[in-house]
């Protein structure tokens, strides 16, 4: 399978209940009310132009490079009866709220790019994944000492790159929480979700967390691929071309720190007392989040919640890369309306309040208004 074209279908799953931007869906923000994002409810990025039906019983992981002792090939199976590890972890899109530069900053992120989804809210999901470490099949393959770059290439081979790519360091890709994941919440991946493989690389930037993983290259070089050179990658004054070359802007890796609340922009509301709530996420733990609803004036802290799990499910997946849902009592006025929350995490981080413009939106996370209009009980 992994030298043949598969069928191509722009959706399998469902789309009713999420929002369809293009080739790609949006998770409607009110499905963020809940610890775990439903698998039907799990924002597709299908920038790719279709999903590919993979058959798992032709399927075949090949791995390779000048930096293992041995190529390796696996069957789905295979892989199935390796051990097991599984995380809790959000997986979110770079351009997540990138219209937010438009909406917010008044600068809309320039068109002409192919992997230009128009999300807003929507970009983000949180679940449990299940599957096998990647640093378990690059033992097996035998690592090299001078291994520099791990690159995972899709099976997506209709997609203008012929098959999507973005390579990690040797150092995330060894992560044990760095997996090759066939499980989704329980369940196998759904072809728009990756079926049969996908990487999960936790805490960073969806892009590297590859559907449909066919081939994993291993190399004692810098690997350089459009997503780590012309696409995904910080374009503006602030990251000048010549200091990141051969990538024309600045590379981008680790998520930021960001916040949002569970509702639609511009939802409306009845007045009288409201229990709000929403996710923050980045790429360590969150310890705090405050909300205001006077333009920053005042701040107060907001509730941070316990994950909707029990223990024994908790003990049997990490979840160090979770997102963490908060919530606040908001006495609503009349009127239009808005409240701002901003997030803290454990290693010193605070979301923004103003950040950068670059040019293809990516990693929206400034501190921003979220309109309210709020109507008489």
């Amino acid at each position: 399978m992994s030298d043949e074209k598969a069928p191509i279908t722009k959706w399998y799953k469902d789309t009713s209940g999420l929002l369809e931007l293009g080739d790609s869906l949006e998770t409607h923000p009110t499905a963020h009310n809940s610890f775990i994002t439903a698998n039907k409810d799990f924002f597709v990025c299908a920038d790719a132009g279709g999903t590919p039906l993979i058959d798992a019983d032709k399927y075949v992981l090949r791995v390779e490079g000048n930096a293992i002792k041995q190529p390796l090939e696996l069957s789905y199976d295979a892989i199935l009866k390796l051990p097991s590890h599984s995380l809790i972890a959000f997986l979110e899109c770079a351009g997540s709220q990138r219209n937010l530069f438009k909406e917010v900053m008044g600068q809309e992120a320039k068109s002409g790019n192919f992997f230009m989804t128009p999300w807003m809210l929507g970009g983000v999901g949180n679940a449990v994944w299940t599957g096998v470490s990647l640093r378990t099949i690059l033992e097996m393959a035998g690592l090299e000492p001078d291994a520099v770059d791990v690159n995972a290439k899709g099976l997506d081979i209709h997609s203008p790159e012929g098959g999507v790519s973005r390579p990690i360091p040797i150092e995330k890709a060894l992560d044990p929480d760095t997996i090759l994941a066939y499980f989704m919440n329980g369940e196998p991946l759904l072809p728009d979700h990756g079926f049969p493989l996908r990487l999960l690389v936790p805490g960073w930037i969806g892009s590297n967390s590859i559907k449909w993983v066919g081939n994993i290259t291993v190399s004692s070089k810098k690997i350089w691929v459009n997503r780590n050179t012309k696409n995904y990658v910080f374009i503006g004054p602030e990251w000048p071309a010549a200091e990141y070359a051969p990538a024309i802007g600045g590379t981008i890796t680790e998520q930021n720190i960001k916040s949002s609340l569970a509702l639609a922009w511009g939802a409306t509301l009845q007045a009288g007392k409201q229990m709000l709530r929403g996710i923050a996420r980045s790429a360590n733990q969150i310890t705090r989040v405050e909300w205001s609803d006077d333009a920053g004036t005042t701040w107060t802290d907001a509730q941070l919640l316990e994950p909707e799990l029990s223990k024994s499910e908790l003990l049997k997946s990490s979840a160090r890369y979770a997102w963490t849902r908060f919530e606040f009592e908001w006495d609503a006025p009349v009127g239009e309306q808005s409240i701002m929350t901003r997030a803290y995490d454990d290693v010193g981080n605070i979301q923004p309040m103003e950040i950068p413009y670059n040019e293809e939106g990516y990693l929206f996370n400034a501190v921003y208004q979220h309109p309210l209009k709020v109507v008489a009980s």
